[in-house]
C-alpha cells in the first residue's frame, strides 16, 4: 500500500502540470474577455424582482436546498483519489449531476431567498416563490370573484326551473267569515364564493407581495455583477387597481 499511493499522487501531479503547461502555451486560446488586451465587462441588466426570480429559477435553474452543506464534492462509493486524477486530466472540477452550474448571480438570488425570515413565511414562502418563479406565475387572487346569493336547491317542472322552497309556518286569516290557512314559504339560500374564501386567497397574495418587497430590498444590496434590481413591483392590490404596478 505504501508504494501505491505515491504512484497515484505522482500521476495526479503530472496531470495538473500538463494542464498548466497547456494553458500557459503561447498557442493556447485566450478567453474573449481579455483578448487583444481588452477587458469585456459583464453587461448589467435591469430587472424587477419578479423578473430576476424567473431568470434565476426558470432560465438558470437555480435550486433551493435548505440542507446543502456547501461542499458539493463528496460522492458515495467513489474514491477521492480517483476523482482527483480525473480532475487533473481535465484541468477543472466537474460539476456533477449532468448539468452546468447556474449563473453566480442566480445562486446569490437563491441564497438570499433561502434566508427568508419566519415572520414573512419562512421555508413555505421560499418554496412558494421559487415554484411560482419557475412557472412564470403569480399567486391566484380570484379575479372577478364576487359572492353570489343562490338558492340551495332547484326544482324543474313544465313551467320551467324554480328555486326550492320549504314551509316554515301557517298564516291564519278570516275572510268574509271564513278561516283561510296559507302556508308560509321561504327559499333557503347560500353564498357561492363566500367573502371568507376571497379574503383568505387575497391575504395569501398580500403575504407573497410582502415577501417580494423584503427580497427586493435584500437583492438591491447584494452586489450582483450582471443583475440590477429595479424598484418595480407587481400590483399590491390588483383586485382594486387592476393592471397598475406600484413602483
Amino acid at each position: 500500500m505504501s508504494d501505491v499511493y505515491p504512484s497515484v499522487l505522482r500521476q495526479v501531479r503530472q496531470a495538473y502540470d500538463q494542464t498548466r503547461a497547456q494553458r500557459s502555451s503561447p498557442d493556447a486560446v485566450r478567453p474573449q474577455a481579455v483578448r487583444n488586451n481588452v477587458i469585456d465587462l459583464p453587461v448589467c441588466r435591469e430587472m424587477s424582482v419578479t423578473q430576476a426570480l424567473e431568470w434565476a429559477f426558470a432560465r438558470e435553474h437555480a435550486r433551493i436546498d435548505f440542507e446543502d452543506d456547501g461542499s458539493g464534492s463528496a460522492r458515495a462509493g467513489v474514491s477521492s483519489i480517483w476523482v482527483m486524477m480525473q480532475r487533473g486530466q481535465l484541468g477543472c472540477q466537474i460539476d456533477g449531476g449532468g448539468r452546468s452550474r447556474s449563473h453566480h448571480d442566480a445562486d446569490v438570488i437563491a441564497a438570499i431567498l433561502e434566508a427568508m425570515p419566519i415572520e414573512l413565511g419562512g421555508k413555505s414562502m421560499v418554496l412558494q416563490i421559487a415554484t411560482l418563479a419557475r412557472a412564470g406565475l403569480q399567486p391566484d387572487w380570484m379575479k372577478d370573484a364576487k359572492p353570489r346569493c343562490v338558492p340551495v336547491g332547484w326544482r324543474q317542472c313544465k313551467h320551467g326551473r324554480f328555486a326550492k322552497t320549504k314551509i316554515v309556518g301557517v298564516d291564519k286569516r278570516v275572510f268574509r267569515g271564513r278561516t283561510i290557512l296559507t302556508d308560509i314559504l321561504v327559499c333557503p339560500v347560500m353564498y357561492e364564493t363566500p367573502y371568507q374564501q376571497i379574503e383568505a386567497v387575497r391575504q395569501r397574495y398580500l403575504d407573497w407581495w410582502g415577501a417580494l418587497l423584503w427580497l427586493r430590498q435584500e437583492l438591491s444590496w447584494a452586489g450582483m455583477t450582471s443583475v440590477k434590481i429595479t424598484g418595480r413591483m407587481p400590483p399590491m392590490t390588483p383586485w382594486q387597481k387592476e393592471g397598475q404596478a406600484d413602483d
